[in-house]
């Protein structure tokens, strides 16, 4: 029992001893020692539409026993957007022995917009028709492309006009950034003497300080007789071109009894 006992301590001694010396070659001959990947200090400036290659711009690595391990640099991940149109992106190198390094660069994109929403056709519906807005709408993203089926839509809320509702619409994108949009839902009872006033679009972003004529996005007016002269449509509008928010612009025209509604929805930013 004591000649066993003492077997397994010089055993054990043995691979100490063993695992001790091979670490200590492994330092000696720099096989344990991490390659060093770098970059310049400063943001880099990019496209949303530049190759992902472009990452990499001056992202060099290099490595003791290897060398020049540059063209190993990997993009790890891009992060969320953090502020400013910026996202973090990790790079991942390896040497011919195992070894890591990581290294995370700002990087930002100079002509990143959020998600705009489009709407293809007026958001009007007679009282006992479905309301199917995803198929009106269209939201579009430079990192994405076309994200409408992800757009999430709130229940319709009432306002002080009886035929108008107002439904909130948000949609984030696979950069963490969240658009959202309210817009007016019209709901009318079904009659072949309402005037039919179509606009240009019904959906448009201007910028602060924008100069904005409403009576520019009426394309015509008709009734049961026939076209009707635009300037002849009633027009209120709450746009404010000097502050950013959601503004809307009701054309109105009444005939028979019927009133003809339609309604633009102007984006300030």
């Amino acid at each position: 029992m004591k000649l066993l006992k003492t077997t397994l301590i010089l055993l054990l001694i043995v691979v100490v001893v063993l695992y001790g010396a091979t670490v200590i070659s492994q330092r000696l001959s720099g096989k344990d020692v991490r390659p060093d990947i770098s970059c310049p200090e400063e943001i880099l400036e990019v496209s949303v539409y530049d190759p992902e290659i472009v990452l990499t711009k001056d992202v060099t690595a290099s490595d003791k026993q290897d060398g020049d391990l540059t063209d190993r640099v990997q993009i790890l991940s891009i992060s969320k957007l953090v502020t400013n149109n910026t996202a973090k992106v990790t790079y991942l190198v390896f040497d011919n022995d195992g070894n890591m390094d990581t290294l995370v660069r700002q990087v930002r994109y100079t002509d990143y917009s959020r998600p705009v929403f489009s709407i293809k056709r007026p958001l009007i519906y007679s009282e006992n028709e479905a309301i199917t807005l995803l198929d009106r709408l269209q939201v579009k993203d430079v990192i994405d492309g076309d994200i409408t089926s992800a757009v999430r839509v709130s229940a319709l809320s009432g306002t002080s006009d009886a035929e108008i509702y107002t439904v909130s619409l948000q949609v984030t994108n696979s950069m963490g950034d969240t658009a959202r949009l309210t817009v007016p839902v019209v709901l009318q009872d079904h009659t072949a003497f309402r005037p039919d006033i179509r606009l240009n679009t019904y959906l448009t972003y201007i910028h602060i300080g924008d100069t904005f004529h409403a009576q520019s996005y009426l394309t015509s007016l008709s009734t049961a007789e026939g076209p009707v002269d635009t300037s002849k449509v009633q027009i209120t509008s709450t746009v404010d071109t000097s502050t950013a928010g959601t503004y809307y612009v009701y054309y109105r025209y009444p005939y028979n009894g019927a009133m003809g509604l339609a309604v633009l929805t102007v984006v300030v930013q």
